[in-house]
């Protein structure tokens, strides 16, 4: 009796505290460190200090940060990390100055495989013999602020990653390919606010590759306020390439001084149905240098219901503005543009031969709103491609209305419509548009008040405070685009002097 007994007991107590344990929650979350000095003997624990990349890594469990401190460390992790949507696993470097460099022992200096819900901040991966961030079939990656620079392919590279999220980063240097190379049936992406310079191939790939298993398709993406220059020298390939993509959203970005393309619709393997299908160029600046470059845009054979509207397109005077080849006109939707840097016979290609603005018009129906036209922008040799004064571009965008109605009668861009409705009507710094009458075609809307823009005490007022407030708020969050006031891309001593030089103009 006894032992029966003492067995119900401990059956009763094994049950409680399984269901205790089933009832708590996450074990509190642990800060830990990444030192030069640190001591690889530390336990996992709150506050504690390792040496090596590899150690720190092996503590992480949901819910925890590591700060990388800044210094070198030997790279070619491969890691799998699980954080929660409730407690997502943070790696943050102290700052830029934290580098994970690269190994020939291993192909990428960083990779997640099979993680989730893991936010990578402000480290450097550089000099890795594949990707400075690898990201392999994972789920719920955010990347912000890093540079991946001089790796042997790619700056972040994805495969079979779905919900990744990419934005304030640099990527330079790739020797084979690309800055950022996102492939293999990842969906729900947004790859927002990056610099992406001087590499061999794409600034940006995204590639659903049918040949390598998923459905072979990218969806549901959203690309926006990039800066994309000076790619494509070695290997080729556009600024924004789009092969095997359904339902991406590209708008605000910048492209200039690319070697080979600006944007690529189309797809190179696979069924019809894995083709690239509503895709919507919106508000861009694409500009080539003389003698350099192919088309502002090219829209391949299989690709259907893509709309290229209210962007600006300054051809190198090698190829068309648009290169046009999709074997379904009916459904290309082209307004609202500023063609220049080509003869006027020549504006548009289609199926390799040379049309004029009017021909284009007349046989297909598109481009009725758009103009042949030096988009007088306000400083090419210094990368401003803000509007001047005088711009034709100013107001002569595609209105939003507008946009949705032409996607409403094409039918099945219910989620860019949704995307559309979600986010905020803006350029590529933020700036809300219309300014003026209406939108301005390209990446840039001019007009605005400067004391809207540049209030940054938040007084009403637009004085000498806002550059001492400017000071301050940089200081904290220098990658914010809305510090950058004179467009190069990063926040520096010259904004504070284009932010003055605007007082003195307002005065």
């Amino acid at each position: 009796m006894r032992k029966n007994t003492f067995k119900i007991i401990s059956a009763t107590a094994a049950i409680t505290l399984g269901l205790w344990l089933a009832g708590a929650g996450p074990l509190a979350a642990r800060t830990m460190y990444l030192s030069t000095t640190g001591d690889d003997g530390a336990p996992c624990a709150e506050g504690s200090e390792f040496r090596t990349l590899t150690r720190a890594l092996s503590c992480l469990t949901a819910g925890d940060t590591l700060i990388i401190r800044n210094g070198t460390y030997t790279g070619g992790q491969i890691v799998q990390l699980e954080g929660t949507t409730e407690a997502p696993i943070l790696i943050r470097g102290e700052s830029l100055e934290a580098v994970i460099k690269g190994t020939d022992a291993n192909r990428d200096a960083l990779r997640l495989d099979h993680s989730s819900y893991v936010t990578i901040d402000r480290i450097t991966a550089r000099e890795a013999v594949r990707a400075g961030i690898g990201i392999i079939h994972c789920s719920h990656i955010t990347v912000t602020n890093c540079v991946c620079a001089d790796n042997g392919k790619w700056g972040i590279f994805t495969g079979f990653a779905d919900d990744v999220h990419f934005e304030g980063n640099e990527c330079y240097g790739s020797l084979d390919e690309h800055g950022i190379y996102h492939s293999n049936s990842g969906d729900r992406f947004v790859i927002r606010g990056n610099i992406i310079h001087h590499n061999a191939g794409c600034g940006i790939h995204l590639n659903g590759d049918p040949e390598m298993g998923g459905d072979g398709v990218l969806d549901f993406g959203l690309v926006e306020r990039n800066i994309i220059y000076e790619n494509g020298r070695d290997s080729g390939g556009a600024g924004i390439n789009m092969t095997h993509v359904h339902d991406v959203l590209v708008r605000n970005n910048l492209i200039y001084k690319n070697y080979a393309g600006g944007f690529t619709v189309y797809q190179d393997t696979g069924t019809f149905e894995q083709g690239s299908k509503r895709v919507v160029i919106w508000g861009n600046t694409v500009y080539f240098s003389n003698n350099y470059g192919r088309s502002c845009v090219n829209v391949a054979t299989t690709s259907e219901k893509v709309v290229i509207a209210g962007n600006i397109f300054v051809s190198g005077g090698r190829r068309g503005t648009l290169e046009i080849n999709s074997d379904h006109t009916s459904t290309i939707v082209s307004d609202y543009n500023i063609h220049w840097g080509v003869g006027v016979e020549s504006l548009i290609e289609r199926q390799d031969k040379p049309l004029s603005l009017t021909n284009w018009r007349n046989s297909y129906g598109n481009d009725l709103h758009s103009v042949a036209a030096d988009p007088q922008f306000a400083g090419i040799d210094s990368a401003d491609f803000r509007l001047a004064e005088n711009s034709p571009a100013i107001d002569t965008g595609m209105p939003l209305d507008t946009l949705k109605a032409h996607l409403e009668l094409l039918g099945e861009f219910e989620w860019i419509l949704a995307r559309l409705d979600s986010l905020p009507d803006d350029d590529l710094l933020t700036n809300t548009r219309p300014a003026g009458a209406g939108p301005d075609a390209g990446a840039y809307e001019s007009g605005a008040d400067p004391a809207e823009l540049y209030d940054f005490n938040g007084d009403a007022r637009f004085n000498i405070v806002d550059a001492v407030s400017l000071i301050l708020l940089a200081g904290r969050e220098p990658e914010n685009p809305r510090f950058d006031i004179n467009a190069d891309g990063v926040y520096s001593a010259a904004d504070i002097i284009e932010l003055l030089r605007f007082m003195l103009k307002a005065a």
